[in-house]
Protein backbone atom coordinates (compact mmCIF):
# COMPACT_ATOMS: atom_id res chain seq x y z
CA UNK A 1 0.00 0.00 0.00
CA UNK A 2 1.38 3.09 -1.21
CA UNK A 3 2.04 5.88 1.93
CA UNK A 4 0.91 9.40 1.61
CA UNK A 5 1.51 12.45 3.80
CA UNK A 6 -1.55 13.51 4.39
CA UNK A 7 -2.68 15.87 7.28
CA UNK A 8 -6.27 16.87 8.67
CA UNK A 9 -6.60 20.42 10.02
CA UNK A 10 -9.33 22.28 11.57
CA UNK A 11 -9.59 25.62 9.41
CA UNK A 12 -11.69 28.97 10.81
CA UNK A 13 -12.17 32.36 8.96
CA UNK A 14 -15.24 33.75 10.79
CA UNK A 15 -16.48 36.62 12.72
CA UNK A 16 -16.71 35.09 15.92
CA UNK A 17 -16.32 31.35 16.35
CA UNK A 18 -15.95 28.50 19.35
CA UNK A 19 -15.52 25.28 18.60
CA UNK A 20 -14.81 23.59 22.02
CA UNK A 21 -16.10 20.64 23.85
CA UNK A 22 -18.08 20.90 27.08
CA UNK A 23 -15.96 17.66 28.77
CA UNK A 24 -12.63 16.59 28.95
CA UNK A 25 -12.35 13.38 26.77
CA UNK A 26 -11.21 13.62 22.93
CA UNK A 27 -13.89 13.76 20.31
CA UNK A 28 -11.55 13.65 17.27
CA UNK A 29 -10.72 10.05 16.73
CA UNK A 30 -8.56 9.03 13.58
CA UNK A 31 -7.83 4.83 12.93
CA UNK A 32 -5.73 3.96 9.84
CA UNK A 33 -6.56 1.11 7.47
CA UNK A 34 -3.41 -0.52 8.13
CA UNK A 35 -3.92 -4.43 8.26
CA UNK A 36 -7.89 -4.27 7.03
CA UNK A 37 -7.49 -4.02 3.71
CA UNK A 38 -8.19 -7.51 3.33
CA UNK A 39 -12.09 -6.56 4.46
CA UNK A 40 -12.82 -4.76 0.94
CA UNK A 41 -12.10 -7.47 -1.67
CA UNK A 42 -13.34 -7.35 -5.55
CA UNK A 43 -13.58 -10.32 -8.03
CA UNK A 44 -11.57 -7.65 -10.48
CA UNK A 45 -8.65 -9.02 -10.52
CA UNK A 46 -6.04 -6.12 -8.95
CA UNK A 47 -9.46 -5.46 -6.64
CA UNK A 48 -9.53 -1.58 -5.16
CA UNK A 49 -8.82 0.27 -2.37
CA UNK A 50 -11.78 1.39 -0.53
CA UNK A 51 -14.34 2.77 -3.07
CA UNK A 52 -14.79 0.36 -5.88
CA UNK A 53 -13.63 1.02 -9.44
CA UNK A 54 -13.20 -1.67 -11.97
CA UNK A 55 -9.82 -2.61 -12.76
CA UNK A 56 -9.96 -0.98 -16.04
CA UNK A 57 -11.98 2.17 -16.80
CA UNK A 58 -14.45 4.10 -14.49
CA UNK A 59 -17.77 4.21 -13.44
CA UNK A 60 -20.34 6.60 -14.61
CA UNK A 61 -23.89 6.91 -13.27
CA UNK A 62 -24.88 4.41 -10.71
CA UNK A 63 -28.27 2.25 -10.84
CA UNK A 64 -28.84 1.02 -7.76
CA UNK A 65 -31.44 -2.09 -7.08
CA UNK A 66 -32.20 -3.88 -4.53
CA UNK A 67 -32.89 -7.24 -5.61
CA UNK A 68 -35.84 -9.28 -3.70
CA UNK A 69 -35.34 -12.48 -4.98
CA UNK A 70 -31.04 -12.50 -4.71
CA UNK A 71 -31.38 -10.09 -1.64
CA UNK A 72 -28.78 -7.74 -2.69
CA UNK A 73 -28.29 -4.58 -4.25
CA UNK A 74 -27.39 -4.77 -7.67
CA UNK A 75 -25.57 -1.55 -9.15
CA UNK A 76 -25.56 -1.39 -12.76
CA UNK A 77 -23.34 1.56 -14.15
CA UNK A 78 -22.44 2.90 -17.37
CA UNK A 79 -18.70 1.57 -17.90
CA UNK A 80 -16.49 4.28 -19.45
CA UNK A 81 -12.80 2.62 -20.70
CA UNK A 82 -11.15 6.26 -21.30
CA UNK A 83 -10.55 6.58 -24.11
CA UNK A 84 -13.78 5.13 -25.63
CA UNK A 85 -15.10 4.34 -29.06
CA UNK A 86 -16.22 7.23 -31.11
CA UNK A 87 -19.76 6.00 -31.83
CA UNK A 88 -20.36 2.86 -29.63
CA UNK A 89 -19.41 3.14 -25.87
CA UNK A 90 -20.90 3.43 -22.00
CA UNK A 91 -21.64 -0.29 -22.12
CA UNK A 92 -23.88 -1.31 -19.00
CA UNK A 93 -21.45 -2.92 -16.45
CA UNK A 94 -23.02 -4.24 -12.70
CA UNK A 95 -21.30 -5.19 -9.35
CA UNK A 96 -23.48 -6.82 -6.63
CA UNK A 97 -23.69 -5.85 -2.35
CA UNK A 98 -24.81 -6.53 0.15
CA UNK A 99 -23.51 -3.47 2.72
CA UNK A 100 -21.97 -1.36 0.27
CA UNK A 101 -18.33 -2.10 0.63
CA UNK A 102 -17.88 -5.40 -0.41
CA UNK A 103 -18.80 -6.41 -4.01
CA UNK A 104 -19.06 -8.65 -6.86
CA UNK A 105 -18.35 -7.90 -9.97
CA UNK A 106 -21.22 -8.65 -12.62
CA UNK A 107 -19.17 -8.15 -15.49
CA UNK A 108 -20.79 -6.44 -18.89
CA UNK A 109 -24.55 -6.93 -18.92
CA UNK A 110 -26.12 -5.11 -21.59
CA UNK A 111 -23.41 -4.30 -24.02
CA UNK A 112 -23.28 -1.22 -26.45
CA UNK A 113 -25.91 -1.58 -30.19
CA UNK A 114 -23.93 -1.59 -33.44
CA UNK A 115 -22.82 2.00 -34.51
CA UNK A 116 -26.21 2.75 -36.60
CA UNK A 117 -28.59 1.08 -34.12
CA UNK A 118 -30.27 3.76 -31.41
CA UNK A 119 -28.50 2.51 -28.43
CA UNK A 120 -24.93 2.79 -30.08
CA UNK A 121 -23.95 4.94 -27.18
CA UNK A 122 -26.01 3.96 -23.64
CA UNK A 123 -27.44 6.16 -21.11
CA UNK A 124 -28.48 5.86 -17.92
CA UNK A 125 -31.77 4.12 -16.88
CA UNK A 126 -33.35 1.67 -14.13
CA UNK A 127 -34.56 -1.61 -12.86
CA UNK A 128 -36.92 -2.79 -11.37
CA UNK A 129 -38.60 -6.91 -11.01
CA UNK A 130 -41.93 -8.05 -12.21
CA UNK A 131 -42.97 -11.23 -9.99
CA UNK A 132 -46.05 -11.51 -12.18
CA UNK A 133 -43.40 -13.14 -15.22
CA UNK A 134 -40.35 -13.47 -12.85
CA UNK A 135 -38.25 -10.99 -14.89
CA UNK A 136 -35.72 -7.88 -14.21
CA UNK A 137 -36.68 -5.01 -16.36
CA UNK A 138 -34.06 -2.26 -17.20
CA UNK A 139 -35.39 0.92 -18.98
CA UNK A 140 -32.32 2.71 -20.34
CA UNK A 141 -31.27 5.43 -22.71
CA UNK A 142 -30.40 4.79 -26.02
CA UNK A 143 -28.24 7.19 -27.70
CA UNK A 144 -27.93 7.92 -31.84
CA UNK A 145 -24.58 8.37 -33.10
CA UNK A 146 -24.65 11.84 -35.04
CA UNK A 147 -29.02 11.30 -35.60
CA UNK A 148 -29.81 13.12 -38.33
CA UNK A 149 -32.56 16.32 -38.19
CA UNK A 150 -35.69 13.80 -38.30
CA UNK A 151 -33.81 10.92 -35.95
CA UNK A 152 -34.34 11.18 -31.91
CA UNK A 153 -31.31 11.67 -30.34
CA UNK A 154 -32.39 9.94 -26.88
CA UNK A 155 -34.80 7.03 -26.76
CA UNK A 156 -35.74 5.03 -23.99
CA UNK A 157 -35.73 1.17 -24.36
CA UNK A 158 -35.69 -2.03 -22.56
CA UNK A 159 -33.76 -5.15 -21.69
CA UNK A 160 -34.93 -7.73 -19.78
CA UNK A 161 -33.69 -11.28 -17.83
CA UNK A 162 -34.71 -14.08 -15.99
CA UNK A 163 -31.72 -14.26 -13.88
CA UNK A 164 -29.90 -10.65 -13.76
CA UNK A 165 -26.78 -12.16 -16.21
CA UNK A 166 -27.81 -12.91 -19.46
CA UNK A 167 -30.38 -9.63 -20.98
CA UNK A 168 -32.35 -10.04 -24.30
CA UNK A 169 -33.06 -6.64 -25.61
CA UNK A 170 -36.32 -5.87 -27.25
CA UNK A 171 -36.06 -4.21 -30.54
CA UNK A 172 -39.61 -3.01 -30.64
CA UNK A 173 -39.75 -1.05 -27.74
CA UNK A 174 -38.65 2.59 -28.47
CA UNK A 175 -40.24 5.65 -26.00
CA UNK A 176 -39.84 8.66 -28.23
CA UNK A 177 -40.38 12.03 -26.19
CA UNK A 178 -41.87 14.11 -29.82
CA UNK A 179 -44.61 11.62 -29.71
CA UNK A 180 -45.58 12.85 -26.29
CA UNK A 181 -44.91 16.48 -26.76
CA UNK A 182 -40.88 16.56 -25.38
CA UNK A 183 -38.10 17.04 -27.11
CA UNK A 184 -36.72 14.26 -29.00
CA UNK A 185 -32.87 15.09 -28.08
CA UNK A 186 -33.10 15.41 -24.18
CA UNK A 187 -34.98 12.48 -22.95
CA UNK A 188 -33.32 10.44 -21.01
CA UNK A 189 -32.74 8.79 -17.58
CA UNK A 190 -36.03 6.72 -16.88
CA UNK A 191 -36.36 5.74 -13.56
CA UNK A 192 -39.28 3.63 -12.38
CA UNK A 193 -41.03 2.64 -8.98
CA UNK A 194 -44.65 1.01 -7.88
CA UNK A 195 -46.66 2.89 -5.78
CA UNK A 196 -49.30 0.75 -3.58
CA UNK A 197 -52.34 0.28 -5.88
CA UNK A 198 -49.93 -1.91 -8.23
CA UNK A 199 -49.45 0.73 -10.67
CA UNK A 200 -45.55 1.01 -11.98
CA UNK A 201 -44.14 4.66 -12.92
CA UNK A 202 -41.84 6.23 -14.77
CA UNK A 203 -39.66 9.00 -14.74
CA UNK A 204 -38.20 10.67 -17.37
CA UNK A 205 -35.81 13.96 -17.69
CA UNK A 206 -36.80 15.99 -20.80
CA UNK A 207 -37.96 19.19 -22.00
CA UNK A 208 -40.98 20.69 -23.14
CA UNK A 209 -40.90 23.88 -25.42
CA UNK A 210 -37.06 24.31 -24.36
CA UNK A 211 -38.19 24.09 -20.60
CA UNK A 212 -36.90 21.38 -18.20
CA UNK A 213 -39.44 18.81 -17.28
CA UNK A 214 -39.58 15.38 -15.41
CA UNK A 215 -42.00 13.06 -17.62
CA UNK A 216 -44.46 10.26 -16.19
CA UNK A 217 -45.73 7.36 -17.72
CA UNK A 218 -47.33 4.46 -15.86
CA UNK A 219 -48.22 0.86 -17.00
CA UNK A 220 -50.16 -2.38 -15.06
CA UNK A 221 -47.39 -4.76 -16.55
CA UNK A 222 -44.04 -3.29 -18.11
CA UNK A 223 -44.80 -3.71 -21.30
CA UNK A 224 -47.48 -1.40 -22.50
CA UNK A 225 -47.40 2.44 -21.19
CA UNK A 226 -49.54 5.54 -20.96
CA UNK A 227 -48.06 8.77 -20.77
CA UNK A 228 -49.66 10.51 -17.51
CA UNK A 229 -47.88 14.07 -18.49
CA UNK A 230 -45.42 16.01 -16.45
CA UNK A 231 -44.63 14.89 -12.84
CA UNK A 232 -42.77 17.84 -12.11
CA UNK A 233 -41.90 21.02 -14.39
CA UNK A 234 -38.04 22.78 -13.79
CA UNK A 235 -37.41 25.96 -11.94
CA UNK A 236 -35.32 28.72 -13.20
CA UNK A 237 -34.68 26.62 -16.58
CA UNK A 238 -32.45 24.14 -14.64
CA UNK A 239 -32.09 20.35 -15.85
CA UNK A 240 -32.59 18.12 -13.36
CA UNK A 241 -30.86 14.28 -14.40
CA UNK A 242 -31.17 11.31 -13.01
CA UNK A 243 -34.92 11.62 -11.09
CA UNK A 244 -35.42 9.34 -8.06
CA UNK A 245 -38.45 9.41 -6.16
CA UNK A 246 -38.70 7.52 -2.59
CA UNK A 247 -41.25 7.79 0.49
CA UNK A 248 -39.67 7.54 3.58
CA UNK A 249 -41.94 7.98 6.56
CA UNK A 250 -44.63 10.87 5.85
CA UNK A 251 -42.83 12.22 3.25
CA UNK A 252 -42.07 11.96 -0.69
CA UNK A 253 -38.41 12.75 -1.57
CA UNK A 254 -37.47 13.83 -4.88
CA UNK A 255 -34.11 13.10 -6.25
CA UNK A 256 -31.98 14.67 -8.99
CA UNK A 257 -28.72 15.87 -10.25
CA UNK A 258 -27.59 19.13 -11.57
CA UNK A 259 -25.00 20.06 -13.53
CA UNK A 260 -25.65 23.72 -13.71
CA UNK A 261 -24.83 24.37 -10.11
CA UNK A 262 -21.88 22.70 -8.74
CA UNK A 263 -22.63 19.14 -10.22
CA UNK A 264 -24.46 18.31 -6.95
CA UNK A 265 -27.07 15.40 -6.06
CA UNK A 266 -29.82 17.91 -4.51
CA UNK A 267 -33.22 16.64 -3.58
CA UNK A 268 -36.35 18.29 -2.63
CA UNK A 269 -39.98 16.79 -0.45
CA UNK A 270 -43.34 16.45 -0.34
CA UNK A 271 -45.91 15.22 1.75
CA UNK A 272 -47.88 14.09 -1.57
CA UNK A 273 -46.14 12.34 -4.21
CA UNK A 274 -47.06 15.20 -6.94
CA UNK A 275 -46.11 18.16 -4.75
CA UNK A 276 -46.11 20.74 -3.67
CA UNK A 277 -42.26 20.36 -3.72
CA UNK A 278 -39.99 22.25 -1.49
CA UNK A 279 -36.94 22.59 -1.09
CA UNK A 280 -34.97 22.44 2.19
CA UNK A 281 -32.36 24.86 3.63
CA UNK A 282 -29.47 22.47 3.11
CA UNK A 283 -30.88 20.43 -0.31
CA UNK A 284 -27.66 19.11 -1.05
CA UNK A 285 -26.28 15.32 -0.58
CA UNK A 286 -22.41 15.46 0.16
CA UNK A 287 -20.71 17.84 -2.11
CA UNK A 288 -19.46 19.49 -5.26
CA UNK A 289 -18.58 16.54 -7.93
CA UNK A 290 -20.68 14.16 -6.32
CA UNK A 291 -23.08 13.20 -8.96
CA UNK A 292 -25.79 11.43 -11.08
CA UNK A 293 -26.64 9.62 -7.10
CA UNK A 294 -29.76 7.13 -6.95
CA UNK A 295 -31.46 4.92 -4.34
CA UNK A 296 -32.35 1.59 -3.20
CA UNK A 297 -33.82 0.61 -0.29
CA UNK A 298 -33.48 -3.44 1.02
CA UNK A 299 -36.20 -2.77 3.91
CA UNK A 300 -33.92 -1.43 6.17
CA UNK A 301 -31.59 1.41 5.27
CA UNK A 302 -31.89 3.39 2.14
CA UNK A 303 -28.19 3.46 0.25
CA UNK A 304 -27.26 6.15 -2.39
CA UNK A 305 -25.23 5.26 -4.96
CA UNK A 306 -23.41 8.44 -6.79
CA UNK A 307 -20.03 8.44 -8.42
CA UNK A 308 -16.91 10.82 -7.81
CA UNK A 309 -14.72 11.87 -10.96
CA UNK A 310 -11.55 11.68 -10.99
CA UNK A 311 -9.37 15.02 -12.43
CA UNK A 312 -6.99 15.30 -15.80
CA UNK A 313 -3.83 13.59 -15.01
CA UNK A 314 -5.09 12.54 -11.35
CA UNK A 315 -4.01 16.38 -10.27
CA UNK A 316 -6.26 18.00 -8.05
CA UNK A 317 -5.55 21.36 -10.16
CA UNK A 318 -6.97 20.05 -13.18
CA UNK A 319 -10.24 19.69 -14.08
CA UNK A 320 -12.73 16.87 -13.65
CA UNK A 321 -13.01 14.06 -16.08
CA UNK A 322 -16.36 12.15 -16.75
CA UNK A 323 -15.89 9.16 -14.78
CA UNK A 324 -14.80 8.03 -11.17
CA UNK A 325 -15.43 5.65 -8.23
CA UNK A 326 -18.30 4.79 -6.42
CA UNK A 327 -18.75 6.51 -3.01
CA UNK A 328 -22.19 4.69 -1.33
CA UNK A 329 -23.59 6.77 1.64
CA UNK A 330 -26.41 5.73 3.92
CA UNK A 331 -29.53 8.01 3.74
CA UNK A 332 -31.34 8.88 7.15
CA UNK A 333 -34.18 11.01 8.21
CA UNK A 334 -33.94 13.93 10.68
CA UNK A 335 -36.77 14.33 13.30
CA UNK A 336 -37.59 17.58 11.04
CA UNK A 337 -37.94 14.96 7.84
CA UNK A 338 -34.95 16.72 6.23
CA UNK A 339 -32.71 13.91 5.07
CA UNK A 340 -28.92 13.57 6.14
CA UNK A 341 -26.53 10.72 4.97
CA UNK A 342 -23.90 9.03 6.42
CA UNK A 343 -21.07 6.24 5.57
CA UNK A 344 -22.67 2.97 5.67
CA UNK A 345 -21.82 0.75 9.14
CA UNK A 346 -19.80 -1.84 6.76
CA UNK A 347 -17.35 0.48 5.71
CA UNK A 348 -16.55 2.30 9.08
CA UNK A 349 -16.52 -0.98 11.16
CA UNK A 350 -13.68 -2.59 8.39
CA UNK A 351 -11.21 0.43 10.01
CA UNK A 352 -9.36 -1.29 13.49
CA UNK A 353 -6.77 0.41 15.91
CA UNK A 354 -8.58 4.00 16.13
CA UNK A 355 -6.85 6.33 18.99
CA UNK A 356 -7.74 9.27 20.06
CA UNK A 357 -6.69 12.76 19.11
CA UNK A 358 -6.52 15.94 21.39
CA UNK A 359 -9.40 18.22 21.79
CA UNK A 360 -9.01 21.69 20.58
CA UNK A 361 -11.02 24.85 21.64
CA UNK A 362 -10.58 27.23 19.08
CA UNK A 363 -11.06 30.99 18.94
CA UNK A 364 -11.20 34.10 17.03
CA UNK A 365 -12.61 37.38 15.73
CA UNK A 366 -12.50 38.58 11.88
CA UNK A 367 -9.25 36.29 11.58
CA UNK A 368 -8.06 33.11 9.88
CA UNK A 369 -7.20 30.26 12.27
CA UNK A 370 -5.61 26.42 11.91
CA UNK A 371 -5.22 23.61 14.58
CA UNK A 372 -3.18 20.84 13.30
CA UNK A 373 -4.98 18.00 14.28
CA UNK A 374 -2.78 14.60 12.44
CA UNK A 375 -0.08 14.27 10.33
CA UNK A 376 0.99 11.53 8.45
CA UNK A 377 -2.32 9.42 8.25
CA UNK A 378 -1.27 7.27 5.50
CA UNK A 379 -3.14 6.54 2.21
CA UNK A 380 -6.34 5.26 3.78
CA UNK A 381 -7.97 6.60 7.09
CA UNK A 382 -11.14 7.25 8.88
CA UNK A 383 -12.07 10.44 10.80
CA UNK A 384 -14.65 11.01 13.12
CA UNK A 385 -15.48 14.03 15.42
CA UNK A 386 -18.71 15.75 16.97
CA UNK A 387 -18.00 19.83 16.50
CA UNK A 388 -19.72 22.38 18.39
CA UNK A 389 -20.05 26.29 17.83
CA UNK A 390 -21.24 29.13 19.16
CA UNK A 391 -23.93 31.44 17.91
CA UNK A 392 -22.71 33.81 15.80
CA UNK A 393 -20.37 31.22 13.78
CA UNK A 394 -19.89 32.03 9.94
CA UNK A 395 -17.65 29.60 8.44
CA UNK A 396 -15.93 26.24 9.35
CA UNK A 397 -13.87 23.59 7.23
CA UNK A 398 -11.80 21.00 7.53
CA UNK A 399 -9.24 20.09 5.59
CA UNK A 400 -7.56 16.94 4.06
CA UNK A 401 -4.16 17.76 2.26
CA UNK A 402 -1.21 16.53 1.12
CA UNK A 403 0.57 19.45 0.56
CA UNK A 404 0.20 22.66 1.77
CA UNK A 405 1.16 24.88 -0.90
CA UNK A 406 -1.57 23.15 -4.03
Amino acid sequence: MKNMILHIALTTLLASMTACSDEMDPVLTLKDWDGTATYFQSTDEHGFSMYYKPQVGFIGDPMPFYDPVAKDFKVMYLQDYRPNPEATYHPIFGVATKDGATYESLGELIPCGARDEQDAAIGTGGTIYNPADKLYYTFYTGNKFKPSSDQNAQVVMVATSPDFKTWTKNRTFYLKGDTYGYDKNDFRDPFLFQTEDGVYHMLIATRKNGKGHIAEFTSTDLKEWESAGTFMTMMWDRFYECPDVFKMGDWWYLVFSEYSEGNKIHYRRSKNLYGPWEAPFDDAFDGRAYYAGRTAFDGERRVLFGWVPTRIDNDDKNAYLWGGTFVPHEVFQKEDGTLGVKPVDQMMEAFDGWKDLFNPCMKTIDTKEETLLCEDTGSIAAFKTTVKFEEGTKEFSIRFYKDEET
